[in-house]
């Protein structure tokens, strides 16, 4: 890579990038997202980011895993170093290059606009006014090799929702989006103490829906979740359920089962678009014990019985 650095500065779009990175690609480019422009997810092996060694503003977020990097990165006017396994979050109003020393590093990256969230907004208040998106984040974490492979984990689901076609994919990309951001708010945490700046009842609610999350994604049918009720989730927290229950709804407008039954629901969601496991082996992976109690679950809440929502999607 060359030494030299512009000091140009190029208003690209996501629409731009995808093209450019067809002259690059060694495979088939991957199909639209959701939304036209909205949302695109690749690997860097397969779709090099060469067009990021220039100064430059877009119109799109990124959040960028690199397994190992050597060099620095601009955020504004403020340069960051990078070694070793990193996560960096960029937003489209600051102007950022990055030069690398060594060969080019491998890894991740999304790229979202704000138009991915068009028919849901709620999703956007929760991840474009995340902190680490705005300017002067300095969202830029060193990781560890175990922070690294769970980070990759994420990575390689959100290509897999990317490129195929089925039922509720906005919502599953989502999920993994939030993924990445609960990872980057631990990162933060442990740059700053950042709990020290949270209520006790912030606190606590931020370390249930963390163990919540740390259950999922499910890869293997003979895995099982640990916590599924309120009562389990406060006895692992040290804590009353009703204590619990009142921190998590004061701090997220929904209760512990709220929470929990959402969750389940989407993962069994997930596990039925893209496994051809029984749905007994589903019912027991997300802890029912009676495959009909979760048949009678998944028809409540997701209003088809599982093996008709199973059919009604492409696996």
């Amino acid at each position: 890579m060359s030494n030299h650095k512009s000091t140009s500065i190029a208003l690209r779009t996501i629409e731009d990038f995808n093209e450019a990175v067809l002259l690059y690609s060694r495979t088939t480019f991957l199909p639209q997202a959701p939304l036209k422009g909205s949302f695109a997810v690749h690997e860097r092996s397969e779709h090099p980011a060469v067009d990021e060694v220039v100064a430059s503003r877009r119109d799109y977020y990124k959040i960028t895993l690199l397994s190992s990097a050597k060099g620095t990165i601009t955020l504004g006017d403020e340069t960051l170093s990078m070694s070793g396994p990193t996560l960096i979050f960029l937003n489209p109003h600051e102007i950022k290059s990055w030069e690398f020393e060594g060969p080019e590093p491998v890894g991740y990256y999304c790229l979202f606009t704000d138009l991915l969230f068009r028919s849901h907004p709620e999703y956007q208040d929760n991840l474009l006014n995340h902190p680490l998106l705005q300017v002067g984040a300095r969202g830029v974490f060193s990781l560890t090799v175990e922070q690294c492979g769970y980070l990759e984990s994420i990575f390689r689901q959100l290509i897999r929702e990317y490129r195929e076609n089925t039922a509720f994919k906005l919502e599953a990309i989502v999920i993994y989006l939030k993924l990445l951001m609960l990872e980057g708010k631990r990162l933060v945490a442990q740059r700053h103490d950042y709990s020290r700046t949270l209520s006790a009842g912030q606190v606590l609610a931020n370390k249930f829906t963390d163990k919540l999350e740390k259950q999922f994604p499910i890869d293997s049918p003979k895995r099982q979740i640990k916590l599924k009720t309120v009562k389990e989730f406060a006895a692992e927290l040290n804590t009353h359920p009703n204590h619990l229950n009142a921190s998590v709804k004061q701090t997220t407008g929904r209760t512990v089962s709220e929470h929990i039954r959402q969750r389940i629901l989407l993962e069994a969601r997930l596990l039925l678009m893209h496994t051809d496991w029984q749905i007994a082996e589903i019912a027991w992976c997300l802890g029912f014990e009676d495959p009909g109690n979760f048949t009678h679950f998944f028809k409540n809440h997701g209003g088809v019985a599982p093996h008709i929502y199973r059919g009604t999607t492409v696996l």
